[in-house]
């Protein structure tokens, strides 16, 4: 999963302020002046300091004099007008027609069906909660003003700033009610469509159906490859469009080492000579990115097998990013990493050096702060789990991966600590495009070094107590093949922390369509108090694109006002277009490339800054992090929460200063 921005909401929160309260001031003076114009067309140029000095110092009594009683009763009037039109109930037909004939459209036996059935109800639901949002709030207030009913209410003692916000809440928790209904529902159905069960191939649900493995081959009856130690084997009968391979595992410990924690699927356990324990386990292989419990009852032959309910689809993966990331180059240099001429630059690239200069000073550095066992379960084993990239400058053996290597150091900071910790290299060969899990043990093998460089004892050391005893900890990633890279993002290495609730993370994820839809609740509202219905939608419906990509837009303007995106701004790209100049070439100097320049840095400076009065629902948006199965942390639920509350309170304000000035009736 792509992961660009990591919040820290204390952080992001200090800078979102000053912007607001910017953005503010600057709608404030804007809507002054322009409230001064259109009064001045209406009242002449005099009597317009007299309209607009009126309407702006009402505010503060109108805001205060606000009673919650009949926001309340504005709210209730706006949920009847909003269910006699039956937007709600047609949404909602829409949504559970496609429940209830969506499962025949659903790969079960995909290799990630989990994902393929989350992504279409959260897809589903955000789009049709955004719309009915954007046509209950669109059409309320212009076709009240329109049909005169309006007057029923403007000419009794209800204020502005009540019609606003009533409608706001009414149709707010119309929707909240109506996203609770399709969340519930959205729930259910991804838990009974990928809920399965399976059953041994074969006269008995015992060990007797399993088939013992060729040693020396290591195929199983099939003539098919098993897993290393598999000793027996057979298979499941097929279900929701898959079936599952069973093996018995010969598994090998040392007494001091770790044992297995499940002891439920153990078919025979016994001491070798050598004073090592041997398991022989029952497993599932793992199929589409999930597995099937086994429990064993009895012994031998006539142990009999049963088959548990599917597990690893429901996950809510709890990740540990580092704090911060850093590139060397080839010479050990501090850089953006190596530049392999890929277009996405995402991930930044080490390399293995070459056979000339040997090994390559070229490394990419995760630094973890707040590295604490209790954030693990204090386990013996640490989970990491990386999603690498790789650049190959020449094939080799097809079959073989490119090597890469781990190794943990200490971090020496300002609190005394001098002496650092560094473990062995952990070797590991790549596998790129997949998940790739790596079991971290608490104890590695390291040294002991003084600051002058002299090893000081040599031993096994503790992650927690030894290397991060300040609480922080730093893993260098190397790639050790020649003339091969590993692409790394801060976002493809973590460690993986004790799972969150996954039905907690789907409400979370729901929240964030809830935000959207509030929004977009508060923008019809507060557009529909000076435009019809059809400016409104299509107003609406342009903002909530841009709000989709807002983040790109502004990392282009970013780009562009450096110039570090090739062929320019607007303007000069259009030159080229025109002149057949391609886009690397450098135009010549002179006074009209220079204006060209500065004319597209001022039109591109107000690109980005426009980009701020839309919301930028990437930031409101977890269907990614549901989808592929990543718990939502809470400081991008409060990033969420505030976008929302800031935009609703704006909007708000300018609903009621728009109808205020309107002239309803007289």
């Amino acid at each position: 999963m792509v992961v660009e921005s990591f919040p820290n909401f204390v952080e992001w929160i200090n800078s979102a302020l000053l912007l607001f309260l910017g953005i503010g001031v600057a709608a404030a003076i804007l809507g002054i002046f322009f409230g001064y114009v259109v009064a001045s067309f209406r009242h002449g140029a005099f009597e317009a300091f007299y309209v607009v000095a009126q309407v702006v110092s009402q505010a503060i009594p109108d805001l205060f004099g606000t009673a919650p009683r009949r926001v309340w009763a504005i709210a209730r009037l706006a949920i009847k007008e909003a269910l006699r039109r039956r937007v709600i109930l047609v949404t909602f037909g829409i949504f559970a027609l496609a429940l209830l004939f969506g499962g025949w459209f659903m790969n079960a036996g995909s290799d990630n069906p989990d994902r393929i059935y989350v992504n279409f109800v959260l897809w589903g639901t955000q789009l049709l909660v955004l719309l009915m949002g954007l046509l209950i709030s669109s059409f309320s207030l212009p076709e009240d003003i329109k049909n005169k009913t309006i007057y029923t209410v403007v000419t009794k003692p209800v204020r502005s700033t009540e019609i606003v916000l009533g409608r706001i809440l009414g149709f707010g928790l119309l929707g909240t009610g109506l996203l609770v209904l399709m969340g519930l529902l959205s729930f259910v159905f991804v838990w009974r469509g990928l809920s399965h069960e399976h059953r041994i191939v074969g006269e008995t649900q015992t060990v007797a159906s399993l088939f013992e493995v060729d040693q020396d081959t290591m195929l199983d009856e099939f003539g098919k490859r098993v897993s290393p130690g598999c000793i027996m084997s057979g298979e499941t009968t097929p279900d929701s469009g898959h079936r599952h391979k069973i093996e018995v595992i010969k598994d090998v410990r040392d007494p001091e080492g770790r044992q297995p924690q499940d002891e439920r699927n153990i078919l025979k356990k016994f001491e070798r000579e050598d004073g090592k324990i041997v398991y022989h386990r029952v497993v599932v292989v793992p199929f589409a990115g999930h597995t099937h419990p086994v429990t064993v009852d009895g012994e031998g032959k006539d142990a009999k097998l049963t088959i548990g309910p599917a597990t690893g689809y429901f996950r809510a993966r709890v990740p540990i990013y580092s704090d911060l990331l850093q590139f060397h180059d080839r010479q050990g240099r501090l850089s953006r990493g190596i530049d392999v001429g890929r277009e996405w630059r995402y991930r930044s690239y080490v390399d293995g050096g070459n056979r000339l200069t040997q090994n390559s000073l070229s490394r990419a550095m995760f630094d973890f702060e707040n590295f604490e066992a209790s954030r693990f379960g204090n386990q013996s084993t640490l989970p990491l789990e990386m999603t690498l990239s790789i650049f190959r400058t020449y094939k080799g053996d097809i079959e073989k991966r490119v090597i890469g290597s781990l190794q943990f150091e200490s971090l020496v900071d300002d609190e005394g600590v001098e002496d650092r910790y560094i473990a062995e290299p952990i070797v590991f060969e790549t596998d790129e495009y997949n998940l790739q899990v790596l079991p971290i043990p608490r104890k590695q093998s390291a040294r002991k070094v003084a600051p002058d460089g002299t090893v000081l004892e040599e031993g096994k050391f503790d992650l927690f107590d030894d290397f991060a005893a300040n609480g922080k900890v730093r893993l260098v990633l190397r790639c050790e093949d020649f003339n091969q890279y590993i692409g790394v993002a801060r976002a493809d290495l973590y460690f993986r922390a004790t799972d969150d609730l996954f039905w907690w993370n789907f409400v979370k994820g729901y929240v964030g369509i809830w935000c959207m839809m509030m929004i977009i609740i508060a923008m019809g509202v507060a557009l529909s108090t000076f435009l019809s219905s059809p400016v409104v939608m299509l107003s609406t419906l342009v903002i909530i694109v841009v709000g989709f990509f807002t983040s790109e837009i502004r990392k282009l303007a970013k780009d562009l006002f450096a110039g570090e995106e090739s062929g320019g701004g607007p303007i000069e790209s259009l030159f080229r277009i025109l002149t057949q100049k391609n886009m690397e070439v450098h135009l010549e100097t002179g006074v009209g490339t220079t204006l060209m320049e500065q004319i597209d840095k001022g039109l591109v400076f107000m690109l980005d800054k426009l980009t701020y009065l839309a919301p930028d629902f990437g930031k409101l948006n977890f269907s990614d992090f549901l989808t592929y199965g990543y718990s939502i942390d809470q400081n991008r639920m409060f990033v969420a929460l505030a976008i929302t509350f800031g935009f609703c309170l704006g909007l708000s304000i300018l609903g009621y200063f728009c109808l205020k000035t309107r002239e309803i009736a007289k």
